[in-house]
Order: C-alpha cells, then structure tokens, then sequence
C-alpha cells in the first residue's frame, strides 16, 4: 500500500486522522490485464504468423492490409483466421495417413497444438472421447479456431 502524502484535499476541509492510504497498482498486472482483456497478445500472434508465411516486400504495407482486413471482417461479423477449412482437413489427413476416417482424442488434441491452440474450449462430443471422427474434427477445429479469433 502507498500512503498519500499530499496532505488535505485543497477542496475539503483539513483532516486530523492518519494519513489516507491507497492501493499500489503493480504496472505488470495492470499491463497482463489490459494484453488479454483487448486481446492484444492473440493480435500479435496472428500478425506474426501472417507476417512470416508471407514475407512480404514491404512488412508494414502488409500488416496495415491485414489490419484493415480483420477490421473489415469484424465490421461484418465474420471470423478471421489463418487457417482455412481446407488446412483443417490437411491436418486431420496428416494425423490420419492410413484414412481410416477417425483418430484418436490424443491425436486431436495434438492437431489442436501445432495449430497453436494450447488450452481447447470446445468439449468433444461425449462419443468422440476416444476417437474423432473426420466431421467432428473439422466442426469442433473450426469452433476453436472462432473463438480465438480477433473479429
């Protein structure tokens, strides 16, 4: 706690008492909760992303242009994401290459890391705790993939 030691407030009148005392605010926390209430670290994340697939000539062109895009996306409430459904399905053959049409749930939420997605919101189905089918993979992918969106 800090104590304020500027004295009486010049508009009320003098006070006898112990000084006031108010809350230190750690500067630290204060930045966390700012980062992940505006969602400035997943902002990041995504330009980066953005930025080192395409290597663009001109990095800051391209980041103004992906800017103006998600603002246009979230202008007309669709999701933007880096991934594609066809990159979805990519994934889901790449952890199913004998295509039997089903992995399991430890594959599904291997696919979910190296998608960057470390902490899943979307439960499985209860009948796809142990295995997923291709459906289920891409319409629980794609939810994970909406809620982490910046639009």
């Amino acid at each position: 706690a800090r104590v304020n030691r500027h004295g009486p407030s010049a508009s009320g009148p003098s006070h006898n008492g112990p000084p006031a005392v108010t809350m230190a605010v750690d500067p630290r926390k204060d930045a966390q909760d700012y980062i992940a209430e505006k969602r400035v670290d997943i902002l990041f994340q995504e330009l980066g992303t953005r930025l080192v697939f395409e290597r663009p000539e001109d990095p800051n062109a391209f980041l103004l242009s992906v800017l103006e895009g998600l603002k246009k996306n979230r202008s007309d409430k669709v999701p933007s994401t880096f991934f594609t459904t066809e990159d979805v399905m990519t994934l889901f053959d790449m952890f199913d290459p004998t295509g039997r049409g089903e992995i399991s749930a430890a594959q599904y939420d291997q696919a979910l890391l190296s998608m960057g997605i470390e902490s899943p919101t979307v439960a499985l189905p209860g009948h796809a705790t142990t295995k997923v089918d291709r459906a289920t993979f891409a319409r629980c992918v794609k939810e994970e993939l909406a809620a982490l969106s910046l639009t």
